[in-house]
């Protein structure tokens, strides 16, 4: 199967576009699918042309990113669903078996394993030769990259779901028990904390000082980096488990109201909202024109930035619970269909 949307150049042909079309033309077309052997719900990592995936068959997949042929599988005891983070030639990532996991990025061996007392289903990130993950034990562990052993260890009132975010000495992390923490990198230490009204289950970003996050209570908070301090909230109709994406002065983020919000990132102001079939809990992406976005209706998405306009889907066969990632000239999303469906991107 192979399809092929010209975006821009032959914007008549489009479903649901109006508006302006892009100075120049944008294609997307289907390259390949790599069938897991159960769900796909991890967000994919690219890098050096290999992607990594985990799939709920608890297994870390290494594949070819131009043709998808599988480099090497590397077996946990439960599922993987955390996004992998790639330094040096290390692959970082979290299962639900507790531990969170060093592979060679090459050979796909086991460099260190380290075990915490919950599920590890967030993203790691890594900051001058530290990981910093979180575990759904509630705990935020700071680990030394070259061999996991603990920096420090930072304890939450609830689970932690998702990755955190780093920027400058301070690592943004949210919790099940309702708040967003900032942490000093170097020693954990608590900086200041934000209670929102609902679980924090989605990783914040962090743009020209400003800390942008969703809870499922409904509400979408931009806050202060340094002190905390709420500079505007907006509110959807339900809650908000998507992690949102900052650029060009607008924040794209999605909702379980199965909407997905442009945000202007100075004052909240709406620019334009798109309705999908189903809950938008899964990261976005931005590439060129587009902005992606999967929802639980099994649709991959791509919106044009300024309008919010329609101008290409794809449909897998199953629910697209983590986001696309765009990488060079490539799209990636995983879904429950089994599969992770990538995609060449150009611009014409």
């Amino acid at each position: 199967m192979k399809t092929k949307i010209l975006i821009g150049v032959m914007m008549v042909l489009l479903v649901g576009c109006e508006g302006a079309s892009p100075p120049t033309g944008a294609s997307v077309s289907f390259a390949w699918s790599y069938r897991a052997g159960d769900y796909v719900r991890g967000r994919p990592a690219v890098r050096d042309g290999v992607v990594y995936v985990g799939a709920d068959d608890n297994v870390l997949h290494a594949m070819n990113a131009d043709t998808g042929e599988s480099i090497w599988r590397y077996q946990t005891a439960d599922n993987v669903t955390s996004l992998p983070a790639v330094s040096g030639s290390a692959v970082y990532f979290g299962s639900w078996d507790g531990a969170v996991y060093a592979v060679d990025a090459g050979r796909g061996t086991l460099r260190w394993r380290y075990e915490t007392d919950g599920w590890v289903t967030a993203s790691p990130v890594i900051g001058d030769g530290v990981l910093y993950v979180g575990s759904h034990d509630g705990s935020f562990y700071a680990l030394a990259a070259e061999d996991g052993d603990p920096v420090w260890r930072y304890e939450t009132g609830g689970r932690i779901e998702a990755g955190a975010s780093l920027a400058g000495d301070l690592a943004f992390v949210g919790s099940a028990d309702n708040d967003l923490y900032a942490l000093d990198v170097t020693r954990g230490a608590l900086q200041w904390r934000y209670r929102t009204g609902g679980d924090v289950v989605a990783a914040p970003a962090v743009a020209a000082g400003t800390v942008y996050v969703g809870s499922v209570d409904r509400k979408f908070y931009a806050l202060d980096a340094a002190t905390g301090q709420l500079l505007w909230a907006f509110e959807a109709e339900y809650g908000i488990e998507s992690s949102p994406v900052v650029t060009d002065g607008i924040v794209y983020v999605g909702a379980n109201d199965g909407r997905l919000y442009a945000l202007r990132a100075q004052d909240g102001h709406l620019v334009w909202q798109y309705r999908a079939k189903d809950t938008v809990r899964a990261a976005l992406a931005v590439w060129g024109p587009l902005v992606f976005a999967g929802s639980d209706d099994g649709y991959l998405y791509g919106l044009d930035r300024e309008t919010g306009s329609l101008v290409w889907s794809y449909r897998t066969g199953g629910a697209i619970v983590t986001g696309p990632v765009v990488a060079g000239e490539q799209l990636f999303a995983g879904s429950t269909d089994r599969r992770l469906h990538a995609f060449s991107l150009g611009l014409e």
